[in-house]
Order: C-alpha cells, then sequence, then structure tokens
C-alpha cells in the first residue's frame, strides 16, 4: 500500500475519532498532531517524488508539489486560530468536534485535489471539498450560516456537474482518438490527437464548473457568501488553500491543451473571464460595506489576475504561481486577523468599527501591511506578480486591456484603502461593543510570519523559488 493512500485512510481515522470524541475538547484537539505529521510527511514524501507515478492514479507534479506545501503552512495556522477561537467563544464541544473532523477531511480532500494524476478521481475529491467545506461554512449556525450553506451546496453540485460534463466530453475525445486513458500523463502526450471541439466544449464547462472552488466568474458569488458566514480563520484556508486547488484543476486541463491547436482560444476565454472577475470585483468592492465581504471579493480580483496571468504565457506562467503563493499568505493572514477585529468590535460592518490601533496595535500593524501586501505595493512580492502578469499582457499586444486592468486596479486600491484606514484611525459611527477585548501579541505572530516572507521575496526573491516555479511550469514552455 502506498504512502498516499495510508494518509488518505489516517486523515479518515482521525477524522471519525474527533466526531465521535464529542465531549473532551482537549483530546480533541490533541488529535491534530497525528493529522499535521502525516500532512507534512506526505508533503516531505511527495517532494521526494515529483513526477513519479505511485499506483495507477497518483502523482505529483512542481504545482503540486507547491501549493500542497501552502497548504500544509496555512492549514497548519487555520487549525491554531480555529483553537484560539473556540477557546475564546467558549463554544459547545459537539460543535468543536464536528468543526474538526470537518476541518481534517477538508485538508485532506484537497490535498488529494493535488497530488491525483487521473482527472476523474481529481473531480472527486473537489466534489468532496464541497461536502466537508458546507459544514464548516455552517459552523456558527446562524439563518445567515444556514442560507450560505445551502447556496455554497446548490450553486457548487451545479458548477461541478457542469464539469463532470466536461470530462465526459473529454472522454469521448479520448476514445475517438484511440481510447486514451484519462490520466494527466496520457493525455497530455496524446492531446495532439483529440478533436479540436470536444476539447474546446470540455475546457469551457470546466472553467464554469471549477470557478466555483476558484471565486471567479460565473459562479464567484457563492464563494463570497461562504467566507462571511464562515468563521474567519476556515475563510483564510478557503482564500488561501481551497482557491489554488481551483486554480490547479483548472490548469491541468490547460496544461494538456496548452500544445494544442486550441491554446490561443482558450487564452481568449481565459482573458475575458479573468477581466470579467476583476471588473465585478472592483463593483462590489466600491460599495461593499462588512470586513470579510471586502477582502472576500479582493480574492475574486486576485483569481482573476491569476487567469490573466495564465493566459498571457511565458512570463505569465511564471507570474500566476508566484502571485498565487504569495496571495495564499496575505489573504490568510487578513482573514485570521479579521477574527481578532470582530472579538474586539463583536461587529463586522465597516462603519461600526474603527480607532483599531487603539485597541490592538500589533494587530493593527498586520492588517496595514496585509493592505500593502494585497494591493501589491512595494515591497510586496505581490508588486512582482501584477508586473510580470502586465508585462505578458503588454508584450502580446493587449495594451488597450493592461490600461483598463490598471484603471480597476487603482478603483480597488482606493476603495480597500479607504475602509482599511477607516478600522485603523477613524472612530465608528456607532459600535455595539461595552467592552473592547484585549488581543494578545502573539495571536498575531502566524500572520506576521507569513506577510513578512511576502515582503521580503519582494526585496530579496530567493533564487530556489524561481528554480522551483521554473520546474513547475516546465510542460508550458
Amino acid at each position: 500500500m502506498n504512502e498516499l493512500l495510508l494518509y488518505f485512510i489516517g486523515s479518515l481515522v482521525i477524522s471519525t475519532l474527533m466526531f465521535v470524541i464529542r465531549t473532551n475538547v482537549s483530546v480533541n484537539y490533541l488529535l491534530f498532531v497525528p493529522f499535521l505529521g502525516i500532512q507534512y510527511f506526505t508533503n516531505y514524501n511527495e517532494g521526494l517524488h515529483v513526477y513519479e507515478a505511485q499506483g495507477e492514479y497518483f502523482w505529483t507534479d512542481g504545482v503540486g508539489i507547491i501549493f500542497l506545501t501552502v497548504l500544509s503552512i496555512i492549514g497548519t495556522f487555520t487549525i491554531i486560530h480555529a483553537f484560539i477561537f473556540q477557546y475564546k467563544v467558549k463554544e459547545d464541544s459537539r460543535h468543536v468536534a464536528t468543526h474538526n473532523a470537518s476541518l481534517v477531511m477538508f485538508i485532506a480532500m484537497m490535498t488529494g485535489v493535488l497530488v491525483t494524476q487521473h482527472i476523474g478521481l481529481m473531480w472527486a475529491f473537489l466534489e468532496a471539498t464541497t461536502i466537508f467545506g458546507s459544514l464548516l461554512i455552517y459552523h456558527k449556525r446562524t439563518k445567515e450560516a444556514l442560507e450560505a450553506t445551502w447556496k455554497y451546496i446548490f450553486v457548487s453540485s451545479i458548477g461541478i456537474s457542469l464539469a463532470f460534463v466536461g470530462i465526459l466530453f473529454l472522454s469521448i475525445a479520448s476514445n475517438d482518438a484511440g481510447h486514451i486513458d484519462l490520466s494527466i500523463t496520457a493525455l497530455i502526450e496524446n492531446a495532439s490527437k483529440l478533436e479540436p471541439t470536444w476539447m474546446k466544449v470540455c475546457f469551457i464547462l470546466i472553467l464554469t464548473g471549477f470557478s466555483v472552488k476558484m471565486g471567479v466568474v460565473p459562479f464567484f458569488t457563492v464563494d463570497i457568501d461562504a467566507k462571511d458566514a464562515a468563521p474567519s480563520h476556515i475563510g483564510a484556508l478557503f482564500s488561501g488553500g481551497l482557491m489554488n486547488v481551483g486554480f490547479v484543476a483548472i490548469f491541468r486541463f490547460y496544461e494538456i491543451f496548452a500544445q494544442t491547436s486550441i491554446q490561443s482560444w482558450m487564452d481568449k476565454v481565459l482573458l475575458i473571464t479573468g477581466f470579467s472577475s476583476i471588473f465585478f470585483a472592483t463593483v462590489y468592492i466600491l460599495k461593499v460595506k462588512q470586513l470579510k465581504r471586502l477582502f472576500a471579493y479582493s480574492s475574486v480580483e486576485h483569481a482573476g489576475l491569476a487567469l490573466l496571468a495564465l493566459a498571457s504565457g511565458a512570463i505569465g506562467y511564471y507570474a500566476v504561481i508566484l502571485h498565487l503563493i504569495l496571495h495564499s499568505l496575505t489573504k490568510a493572514s487578513i482573514f485570521f486577523q479579521i477574527s481578532q477585529i470582530e472579538r474586539v468590535f463583536r461587529d463586522r460592518n465597516i462603519e461600526n468599527i474603527g480607532g483599531y490601533f487603539k485597541h490592538n496595535p500589533v494587530g493593527s500593524v498586520v492588517l496595514l501591511l496585509g493592505f500593502l501586501c494585497v494591493t501589491a505595493m512595494p515591497p510586496s512580492g505581490m508588486f512582482i506578480s501584477e508586473f510580470m502578469t502586465f508585462k505578458g499582457l503588454i508584450s502580446n499586444g493587449l495594451l488597450p486591456l493592461a490600461v483598463l486592468l490598471f484603471i480597476l486596479l487603482s478603483f480597488i486600491f482606493y476603495a480597500v484603502g479607504k475602509d482599511v484606514l477607516h478600522v485603523l484611525f477613524f472612530l465608528p459611527m456607532k459600535s455595539s461593543a461595552v467592552y473592547y477585548e484585549k488581543i494578545h501579541p502573539m495571536e498575531s505572530a502566524s500572520q506576521i510570519v507569513m506577510l513578512l516572507v511576502v515582503i521580503y521575496v519582494g526585496i530579496n526573491p530567493p533564487e530556489i523559488l524561481e528554480e522551483i516555479i521554473t520546474f513547475a511550469i516546465r510542460n508550458l514552455q
């Protein structure tokens, strides 16, 4: 039995134990220790066997190992902040058990997407993220959480069904071409034999269906509601983990079809989808009134930028991987900090929170750095990835698109900056808080570490990072 099967069996056993042990919160949380142990062992082992098949269905490429590492890091910090959240709120032990069991399986299913080479199994893992993600969205058990959960289940089911139909079309094309199996390596090798019409239909359905996981047009709205209704640490995992997983699922099919006659057509589709996502994100960000929704729409913006980078080719292939890595660290930091803001003010409405610097100076520094990083202001490493994206667009003769993109990003910078400065320095219009909770500075340590990494990449990009990303995108060069 290979190590990956042991990982999934181990995750299932740990999750089951968490669900069964519903009265002892301490034991429940101690079970995260063996889970993180097998998570990091799997991460390390996959790193040693990149591009090596492990059985019939499992295989990790460079892109998979990069985002698996990011997922392991974000997942670890999510578990830590989940413990802090539940300790401070003093939740019912049964709710804690359900949350922790779902969190383990949610991370395990995202891991599955990143380590499988069979597109059918990849689809199954993505479908499973809907189930366990929904349990995490519903965690607060409010009317708002219930509505967001049902929306997420319903729309995700539609999206995943469309993606399944896309895989069926690809299966038809592979049968017509001589019964090519549905592994990624076999499809890449034989893509030139596939009928272009089937490939186009497949890609459209895949992009539409998996948009619900990446958070782009057309199914991005349920992702916003999910992040808003779920606890903030779960919002961090959605933005820093699930968004990458959705991208990888789309990227797999782009990689398969990249050396065929439909590549230029795919790039046009990605340009339209990416720019539309940024446009809608800009419109909503300008009028949003809640802090979590503000940064949830920011994730739509960055997902759109990722698709634009992918469509710009050459330099864009490097830019998209770098951008998503840095976005994950930045956005997770911001969502972890929003959890502290909600505890201090007991409100999410931007107008009703303010003067945060007075109540939590260290957390305020995190929010300010997070704002600078997520808006790609130097020395943020995201400035480099966005600059490369603009360079790729211009070099492909898309100067008008680049100009429009710059205008939209300027509006986003203004809107996010205005709201962040209000939260940090201006008094709230009204506040429901009678007592402002004091936040220990150590709660912001994980966020400071991640943001410093993003800034360090902007100041002095490590050569090893460049080598890893270049190695990961070698099939597109």
